[in-house]
């Protein structure tokens, strides 16, 4: 049940309140998403730099059940399991935020889009059967004791980066997208694909991001020692079940470990992936500055994919809910700068994500603008009237509001939806002919 909203003087907020609304549109402050959990002192200077008064769902800090309330059904029955099981449970210590050195990368890279989301899709979709079935193979090697072919994942590796660096929406859109034409896609390819936008957007040399591709790519091998019935109830374990499902890590570094050509920078990304910042992760239980940069990265895109898309029996987290689940966790389970990076990086409505606008037109979002992350770049797919469109219709909605005088004039995000809502398929719009018609024009005037 949702708490009854407040309005509070900013001069009264403490840490632990959450804030639900403000007293001014969101776009014109530079918090992240909309909605979230005063955290220190610093987010209650921000709030006071911009608003008077705020709106609080409740004026105390809420319990462990009561912050589930936040988190969509399925994971919310997971997580309560836990906090009676005691399985992977925190204390309270292990709740509250932990200090960190911020994230530095010696002389970053900045990146330009060289080519079109249309031409990026069209170089990329042959590499993405390439990864699905070359990943598939390497799975099926472990399985029968075969040892890793580094030089086909460094391959696979080389050419996500390059695509990655030349549009870093490409490849996110097809994996997001083609999953209505029964393309299968593994957690550990999209997983990577996150990981190099992010990585891309920290400004990491491309060698380095193919290193952390081929981490990521290789980061779930050791599951293929594991039952499959482990493996199908991974969320539902009980004590004794969850600490065989761990020793995932360590079966996969052990594996990689028995080659000597596999680089041991690949290794570790593999073997500290599920540690976490305050030290609740696993095999080690490892936090904060311990934990490699690049690990600190697969951790945070693995958590991700998990959420958006789990395995089956347990309901997906529309995008913009898991954003929102990570501003949760920052300096709990990831440092707070990295996550506010990711979410710089993929926006709070990722592309490929299906959204309503305020006028209630359908549109599938196809480019972010990290200045406006609530305001993306949105192809229109749906009319008002529920009519779907022979031609998808582009609208830059930063470029369309800031021409706007009136905030009741604005278009927004209302909220996104699930994939495959209203039967639309976003690919079919996107390609062939459609994106050679894309051209920078207002739809909604």
């Amino acid at each position: 049940m949702a708490a009854e909203s407040i309005k509070v003087s900013v001069s009264e907020l403490s840490i632990g309140m959450f804030v639900a609304d403000l007293d001014r549109p969101w776009c014109q402050t530079p918090f992240p998403l909309q909605g979230f959990y005063i955290r220190s002192s610093d987010d209650i200077h921000a709030l006071q730099s911009y608003c008077r008064h705020v709106f609080i769902d409740r004026p105390l800090a809420r319990s462990a059940y009561d912050r589930l309330e936040s988190v969509d059904s399925g994971l919310q029955t997971r997580l309560k399991e836990l906090l009676q099981s005691g399985v992977n449970a925190r204390n309270d210590e292990s709740q509250q935020r932990l200090p960190h050195s911020p994230i530095v990368i010696r002389k970053p890279i900045q990146y330009d889009t060289k080519v079109t989301l249309k031409k990026g899709i069209r170089q990329a979709r042959k590499l993405v059967k390439d990864i699905d079935a070359t990943l598939g193979r390497i799975l099926e090697e472990v399985n029968a004791g075969l040892p890793v072919d580094i030089t086909v994942t460094e391959k696979l590796a080389h050419d996500m980066t390059q695509s990655v660096l030349q549009n870093p929406d490409a490849l996110v859109w097809l994996s997001r997208v083609q999953k209505k034409d029964e393309h299968s896609y593994s957690h550990a390819v999209s997983a990577s694909i996150w990981g190099l936008v992010l990585g891309r957007h920290l400004g990491l040399s491309p060698t380095v991001l193919q290193t952390l591709a081929s981490g990521l790519l290789l980061s779930q091998v050791g599951k293929a020692k594991l039952s499959d019935a482990l493996l199908s109830k991974n969320h539902y374990l009980n004590a004794e079940e969850f600490k065989q499902y761990k020793a995932y890590v360590e079966e996969g570094v052990n594996i990689l470990m028995a080659d000597p050509a596999i680089p041991p920078q690949v290794v570790t990304i593999v073997e500290y992936h599920r540690e976490r910042h305050n030290g609740s992760g696993f095999p080690k239980g490892v936090s904060g500055d311990k934990i490699p940069l690049l690990a600190k990265v697969a951790g945070l895109v693995d958590y991700y994919q998990e959420m958006i898309e789990p395995r089956p029996g347990v309901e997906a987290m529309k995008p913009s809910e898991a954003v929102a689940r990570l501003y949760q966790v920052r300096n709990i389970e990831f440092q707070e700068d990295l996550i506010e990076r990711f979410i710089d990086a993929i926006g709070v409505y990722p592309t490929g994500t299906m959204v309503e606008l305020s006028n209630h037109q359908i549109g599938v979002v196809v480019a972010n603008n990290p200045e406006r992350k609530l305001w993306p770049t949105v192809m229109v797919v749906i009319d008002e009237h529920e009519r779907p469109l022979k031609k998808g219709k582009v609208v830059n909605l930063r470029e369309y509001n800031d021409k706007k005088k009136r905030q009741e004039d604005f278009i927004q995000v209302m909220r996104s939806l699930p994939f495959g809502a209203y039967d639309i398929n976003p690919a079919e719009y996107v390609l062939p002919e459609v994106m050679g018609r894309w051209r920078a024009r207002s739809v909604l005037s």
